[in-house]
């Protein structure tokens, strides 16, 4: 049986679905008025904010690690989340309690009146409240959609960081890089660094950068990411040299993303991190459902919530130079706004069996759809589900030793598939 204050938390976050049901709505008028009657507009915090296609929840997590290992007090603000929705808001490495946000759903509640506010500007108010009360030093905040305006951007950052730019919702932010790259700058701030992590950024981070009056901070000009044999890397800036060693999350990305947040912090504090926190911190730092490798007792389980080209290409990358004896079994479903052909072309060749998993969500693509864009490759099998539970169910009890199972595609996969495999443990 669920505690009251359990039941209370379910049935604030099923009132906040049903006043803006599955509503995208971007847009900072809203949320900055009921942030200045709640008096969270400009918060006691420093704030980092981090946007990107790809791989802000890892920046996200290596500073606030990093931050931790030196000894600040810090707020951590993600989504969506996978299975409990106090995922979302950690203080000092532990998720709030739902005695903490019901008590900030009251108070948004009380003193927004008549203004309407999505499920993300509400749930962003409460992180914001929920901190505020923590006296913490230091909020990281994880963009949810684009970044100019997403929620998160209502409040003025001291350190912005772009993790990497790729298509993706092309509905809200646009089909090209250009368009993108200038949507997820917006989150830059006059006089304060803008990291930016991508190889190959669009020339409009640049602009933007220089619209806003922030400091640009470019991967390979300003700070280096240089791998050193089969367990080292070196990260590079104007503050630091250091050799350090591999994370501990699997895959190129994760050193990526690191060195994101090593010059975020470094800007953050006006000086480096020290080598021992840094360290630490790549250690220390795994990531739920993000390249997220579980061993069974008949086989292993990769979960990745890769849903578009550029994480489907890393993905698929890993499993070719990760090859197995026996059948990769694929896990999978997506949302309808997601390009299919393109997720399917990266990951086809280093997948012998599709279970597709239909998903019990509003904008969910229906599975007929995906197995359609399967068959147009041939070789491999698939078959529908109709849920993630069963998909994932079936693709477990079908595989052996020498096999594996990857999960990949939407947060509405990935969150139940690891029940399933949490349970099997």
């Amino acid at each position: 049986m669920q505690s009251p204050l359990t039941d209370r938390l379910q049935h604030w976050l099923h009132r906040l679905e049903r006043m803006q049901p599955d509503k995208i709505d971007l847009g900072l008028g809203r949320i900055k008025q009921v942030a200045v009657a709640l008096g969270v507009d400009e918060p006691d915090f420093r704030i980092i904010t981090v946007a990107g296609t790809n791989g802000k929840g890892s920046t996200v997590a290596y500073a606030d690690a990093i931050l931790t290992n030196l000894g600040y007090s810090t707020g951590v603000y993600t989504s969506p989340h996978f299975i409990d929705f106090n995922e979302r808001i950690v203080v000092n490495s532990k998720r709030v309690t739902d005695q903490l946000l019901c008590d900030a759903f009251d108070e948004i509640d009380q003193v927004r009146g008549d203004i309407s506010l999505t499920y993300f500007e509400f749930t962003t108010l409460a992180a914001i409240v929920s901190f505020g009360r923590a006296n913490i030093d230091v909020a990281v905040l994880e963009v949810g959609l684009g970044g100019r305006l997403d929620a998160v951007n209502a409040w003025d950052c001291d350190v912005a960081c772009i993790s990497s730019i790729a298509i993706d919702h092309i509905d809200w932010l646009g089909d090209d890089r250009e368009l993108i790259g200038r949507e997820k700058a917006g989150i830059a701030r006059k006089d304060r660094p803008l990291i930016c992590g991508d190889v190959d950024p669009p020339a409009s981070i640049a602009e933007a950068s220089a619209d806003a009056g922030a400091t640009l901070f470019q991967r390979g000009i300003d700070f280096h990411v240089e791998r050193m044999g089969s367990d080292q890397w070196q990260y590079r800036d104007a503050l630091q040299t250091a050799t350090l060693p591999l994370p501990a999350i699997e895959g190129d990305w994760a050193c990526d993303n690191a060195a994101v947040s090593i010059c975020a912090v470094g800007q953050l504090l006006g000086s480096a991190p020290s080598l021992q926190s840094v360290e630490q911190s790549l250690q220390q730092v795994t990531m739920t459902g993000r390249m997220q490798t579980l061993e069974l007792k008949n086989t292993r389980v990769i979960l990745d919530v890769a849903h578009n080209r550029a994480a489907a290409e890393k993905l698929h990358d890993y499993l070719s130079e990760h090859p197995v004896a026996g059948i990769t079994r694929a896990v999978f479903g997506c949302m309808q706004d997601k390009d299919i052909t393109a997720i399917v072309d990266e990951m086809a060749p280093v997948i012998d069996h599709w279970c597709i998993a239909n998903i019990d969500y509003p904008r969910a693509m229906d599975g007929a759809e995906i197995e359609r864009e399967v068959a147009k490759h041939g070789a491999a099998e698939a078959e529908i589900f109709a849920s993630v539970i069963q998909a994932t169910t079936a693709a477990i009890a079908q595989s052996g030793v020498a096999d594996r199972v990857v999960v990949f595609g939407s947060f509405h996969v990935v969150g139940p598939a690891l029940e399933v495999v949490s349970s099997s443990l």
